[in-house]
């Protein structure tokens, strides 16, 4: 891969070199892996947060700081704006995966991405089984030639390639369809990953509002606008800490007037380790 793995390094930032007096040294210790040249896609990715300042050297310092604290940021992307101005953002609250397993990224001279690995890689999360007796159900069933698309389909491993009309689930013609995803007792949840339609109409899945539940109160994991889904699309959605549930549904919100057909090969559910 063009983009592979650059460089490797241990990386020591100290507060003091661009910080108030009244702050105390720090050093904070990650790998660092420059991933690829480039900016992250804005439509393809939604950073956690961006940082502004005059030098390279006091942006990363700030980003890989709040990536710490944050269950969610996976990486960094560091940019040079101009001679006085660089920015630094995390990512992501949500991104799709390329077509070469990588994050999207635009062709900018004046970015880098670079993967953090942090102490205690329980941040990646273990993914639900059978044995959690997870179950799905839906808005609707779109019946194909003779043959339900049901809900369960997103839970029979089958995506990609593999992943045939007769695998997909579909939803009718109809506004704001939607398919939820229970299990067996609560977990906190790390991550969610969808995977798109892969035969055809990987342009319906737009607007997708994500969201868990516990003991009825429900919260919200992310919002997938999806103005460049494909076919065969894979989507990262990352949750916030507080994301206990029994359950998480993912719904289009449809425009006044609009029905919409929910398609899906797969959903995978991850809880913290």
């Amino acid at each position: 891969m063009e983009f592979q793995f650059l460089n490797t390094m241990i990386v020591c930032f100290l507060a003091s070199l661009h910080f108030s007096r009244n702050q105390q040294s720090r050093c904070t210790t990650y790998t660092m892996y420059q991933k690829f040249i480039g900016s992250l896609h804005d439509d393809r990715a939604k950073p956690l947060w961006e940082i502004e300042r005059e030098s390279v050297q006091s942006a990363k310092y700030l980003c890989v700081r709040r990536c710490e604290k944050d269950h969610r940021c996976v990486g960094i992307e560091i940019c040079t704006i101009g001679p006085d101005l660089s920015r630094c953002r995390g990512c992501c609250e949500w991104y799709v995966i390329d077509k070469d397993g990588g994050l999207p990224r635009n062709a900018t001279d004046g970015c880098k991405y670079f993967d953090l690995s942090k102490d205690g890689v329980e941040s990646r999360g273990i993914r639900l089984s059978a044995n959690s007796n997870v179950s799905a159900v839906a808005s609707s069933t779109y019946v194909h030639y003779d043959t339900p698309l049901l809900a369960s389909n997103v839970l029979d491993g089958i995506y990609g390639i593999h992943c045939g009309t007769s695998k997909t689930y579909s939803s009718v013609g109809e506004t704001n369809p939607w398919i939820e995803v229970t299990w067996s007792g609560t977990i906190t949840i790390q991550r969610i990953v969808i995977y798109n339609r892969a035969d055809c109409c990987g342009n319906r899945l737009v607007d997708l509002n994500v969201t868990y539940t516990n003991n009825g109160v429900t919260g919200i994991c992310g919002f997938y606008p999806g103005l460049l889904s494909r076919h065969g699309d894979i989507i990262l959605i990352y949750c916030p800490l507080e994301a206990h549930a029994t359950s998480v549904k993912l719904q289009i919100q449809s425009k006044p007037g609009q029905l919409n057909e929910l398609n899906l090969c797969e959903v995978e559910i991850y809880k913290k380790s």
